[in-house]
Protein backbone atom coordinates (compact mmCIF):
# COMPACT_ATOMS: atom_id res chain seq x y z
CA UNK A 1 0.00 0.00 0.00
CA UNK A 2 0.75 3.61 -0.52
CA UNK A 3 0.40 6.80 0.43
CA UNK A 4 0.45 10.40 -1.06
CA UNK A 5 0.64 13.68 1.07
CA UNK A 6 1.08 17.17 -0.31
CA UNK A 7 0.86 20.49 1.24
CA UNK A 8 2.63 23.81 2.00
CA UNK A 9 3.53 22.75 5.63
CA UNK A 10 4.03 25.26 8.53
CA UNK A 11 6.65 27.82 9.67
CA UNK A 12 9.10 26.31 12.16
CA UNK A 13 10.86 27.45 14.98
CA UNK A 14 13.66 25.56 16.35
CA UNK A 15 14.55 26.95 20.19
CA UNK A 16 18.12 26.09 22.49
CA UNK A 17 16.51 26.39 25.90
CA UNK A 18 20.09 27.11 27.13
CA UNK A 19 20.78 30.13 24.98
CA UNK A 20 18.07 31.03 23.83
CA UNK A 21 19.15 30.80 19.70
CA UNK A 22 16.65 30.25 17.72
CA UNK A 23 15.96 29.40 13.86
CA UNK A 24 12.67 30.02 12.35
CA UNK A 25 12.14 28.06 8.88
CA UNK A 26 8.99 29.45 6.79
CA UNK A 27 6.26 26.73 5.19
CA UNK A 28 8.11 26.35 1.66
CA UNK A 29 5.98 22.83 0.72
CA UNK A 30 6.25 19.08 0.22
CA UNK A 31 5.58 16.09 -1.11
CA UNK A 32 5.54 12.83 0.83
CA UNK A 33 4.87 9.38 -0.65
CA UNK A 34 4.91 6.52 1.82
CA UNK A 35 5.40 2.73 0.40
CA UNK A 36 4.00 0.73 3.34
CA UNK A 37 5.73 -3.43 3.54
CA UNK A 38 4.27 -6.53 4.34
CA UNK A 39 6.51 -7.23 7.48
CA UNK A 40 5.34 -3.56 8.75
CA UNK A 41 8.30 -1.57 7.83
CA UNK A 42 7.93 1.25 5.28
CA UNK A 43 9.78 3.26 2.82
CA UNK A 44 9.38 7.21 2.54
CA UNK A 45 10.46 9.26 -0.72
CA UNK A 46 10.08 13.40 0.72
CA UNK A 47 10.41 16.14 -2.01
CA UNK A 48 10.24 20.06 -0.82
CA UNK A 49 11.78 21.21 2.03
CA UNK A 50 11.48 18.41 5.00
CA UNK A 51 12.44 18.81 8.79
CA UNK A 52 13.90 15.40 9.76
CA UNK A 53 15.09 14.89 13.58
CA UNK A 54 17.00 11.82 14.07
CA UNK A 55 17.82 10.03 17.90
CA UNK A 56 20.82 7.79 18.97
CA UNK A 57 18.96 5.12 17.80
CA UNK A 58 18.50 6.01 14.30
CA UNK A 59 21.11 5.90 11.06
CA UNK A 60 22.62 7.55 11.14
CA UNK A 61 22.78 8.00 14.73
CA UNK A 62 21.32 11.74 16.13
CA UNK A 63 20.33 13.43 17.80
CA UNK A 64 20.24 15.57 14.85
CA UNK A 65 17.96 18.13 13.31
CA UNK A 66 18.03 18.62 9.37
CA UNK A 67 16.17 20.50 7.08
CA UNK A 68 16.66 18.91 3.56
CA UNK A 69 15.79 20.86 0.53
CA UNK A 70 14.74 18.61 -2.31
CA UNK A 71 14.71 15.01 -1.80
CA UNK A 72 15.20 12.51 1.17
CA UNK A 73 14.48 9.09 1.00
CA UNK A 74 14.68 6.87 4.51
CA UNK A 75 13.35 3.38 5.82
CA UNK A 76 11.86 2.78 9.01
CA UNK A 77 11.74 -0.31 10.89
CA UNK A 78 10.28 -0.80 14.35
CA UNK A 79 10.27 2.81 15.01
CA UNK A 80 14.42 3.07 13.47
CA UNK A 81 14.75 5.88 10.56
CA UNK A 82 17.63 4.93 8.53
CA UNK A 83 18.19 7.58 6.04
CA UNK A 84 19.18 5.57 2.20
CA UNK A 85 19.80 8.41 0.32
CA UNK A 86 19.44 12.41 -0.15
CA UNK A 87 19.90 15.06 -3.11
CA UNK A 88 19.77 18.81 -2.92
CA UNK A 89 20.85 20.95 0.26
CA UNK A 90 20.81 20.05 3.70
CA UNK A 91 21.00 22.34 6.67
CA UNK A 92 22.19 21.58 9.95
CA UNK A 93 19.51 23.24 12.38
CA UNK A 94 21.55 22.08 15.60
CA UNK A 95 24.52 23.09 14.44
CA UNK A 96 23.12 27.09 13.86
CA UNK A 97 21.59 26.75 17.22
CA UNK A 98 24.59 26.00 19.18
CA UNK A 99 26.64 28.85 17.69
Amino acid sequence: MRTLAAGRGAALTFRNVSTDATVSLQSNGSVTQTTFHADESSTVQSTGHNVIILFPTDIPAGPTTTLYIGRVTYDVTAGVFSITGHSGQTRDLCAELVQ
